[in-house]
């Protein structure tokens, strides 16, 4: 996910100098030639494009950056939150700011074939989605208002999902513990874990920024 949030950023980058270019283009031809007076229809289209520039590229932002500002203090009681429901309870210090998330627990094959192992994580699992959704249920509207927590959301999204394939392969493994079945779950066990320590270290990013 950083390398695609840097990608993301070169991408923004690239777009603002282009349209940063067109513009003094069409600065620059309105003044050094009379085109635009040759073609009104065209000047007009011109026009209503730089503004359009302006607007996304420098109004908007401004407007954002202000918006976040004056509710960062918001911001950071809905990431704080989301830290608290992934937090180890046992591991944890969260007075101390010190956050260890809770993970599924990768099962042996002897494990797994005890009693009731693969119906304990199943509830396992449905118990931290439900966390997850709570969660998100209050707070996705108001961190959806601003582009800068959509790499939390789509963190959260990526685990529900994930999560979703560890219940089903855990019950496939219920009916057929054969190896392979579980190969598949220890996969998806360790995509939800390796996503839970992502989601954690992209919240403590999103708490430094607005702090």
């Amino acid at each position: 996910m950083r390398w695609d949030s840097v990608r993301e950023h070169a991408k923004s980058i690239a777009v603002s100098a282009g349209a940063l270019a067109l513009v003094l283009v069409i600065v620059w031809l309105d003044i050094s030639t009379n085109v635009w007076s040759e073609v009104v229809i065209l000047s007009g289209l011109a026009a209503g494009l730089v503004t359009f520039i302006l607007t996304v590229m420098v109004l908007d932002k401004v407007v954002s950056r202000s918006t976040e500002r004056r509710w960062a203090p918001v911001t950071r009681l809905a990431l704080s939150e989301f830290l608290h429901a992934l937090a180890d309870d046992e591991l944890s210090e969260i007075s101390r700011g010190h956050i260890v998330p809770r993970t599924l627990p990768v099962l042996s094959a002897q494990e797994a074939a005890a009693d009731g192992a693969l119906h304990r994580l199943r509830l396992q699992v449905v118990d931290e989605r439900a966390r997850l959704t709570d969660t998100l249920s209050r707070w996705s509207s108001f961190l959806a208002s601003s582009s800068s927590n959509e790499t939390v959301l789509f963190h959260i999204a990526d685990i529900a999902s994930s999560l979703d394939d560890v219940r089903d392969a855990a019950l496939e493994a219920e009916h057929d513990p054969s190896e392979a079945r579980l190969t598949v779950l220890r996969t998806h066990i360790d995509a939800v874990n390796a996503r839970l320590a992502a989601l954690e270290a992209e919240l403590r990013t999103r708490l430094a920024a607005v702090a």
